[in-house]
């Protein structure tokens, strides 16, 4: 399986989507397990996200509490739609997980929130960076997404599915 990781170094890569109304995020402040464990279950189960497919609400407290992570939730028209878990590092922003939900699959939605997610991700302090990585396992569309929206890709690597979630 191929991993591949992108990047962006100022917020002026960032290349915008069509906007879509009544799109917005949702900060789940302050963090909650359970929202991290549903939306971490439910998108990542057909992309076999399976590092912490099996930590429970409590599992996902603690790893809440010990690291800088941030949760938003993706919602159009009032519906929850998907999420993204960022942790700055520093100013070294990662997203950890970024995606929707099955039924808006298909729908143009990827792009503009993929965008909400990446704008949000350089509000986070002093950033300097914000990245990601992807794989061959992941939605078809999800690398052409980033890129599009302007990470630049920086390392591809031949890798095992991860067992286990950096930080845990």
């Amino acid at each position: 399986m191929n991993t591949y990781y992108l990047q962006m170094s100022t917020p002026d890569d960032l290349v915008a989507a069509a906007p879509r109304k009544g799109l917005c995020l949702r900060l789940i402040d302050p963090p909650d397990g359970a929202v991290n464990e549903r939306f971490y279950r439910e998108v990542g189960k057909a992309w076999n996200w399976t590092a912490c497919a099996e930590w429970t609400a409590r599992r996902w407290e603690a790893y809440l509490a010990d690291n800088p992570v941030s949760t938003v939730v993706l919602v159009m028209d009032g519906e929850e739609i998907g999420y993204g878990e960022l942790i700055n590092r520093e100013g070294d922003v990662e997203i950890l997980s970024f995606g929707l939900l099955g039924p808006y699959l298909g729908k143009g939605l990827g792009g503009p929130s993929l965008e909400l997610v990446v704008r949000y991700a350089w509000t986070l302090g002093a950033v300097h960076h914000v990245w990601l990585h992807t794989c061959d396992l992941d939605h078809p569309n999800a690398l052409p997404n980033y890129q599009r929206r302007g990470f630049m890709l920086y390392e591809t690597r031949e890798d095992p599915v991860p067992e286990t979630r950096p930080g845990t």
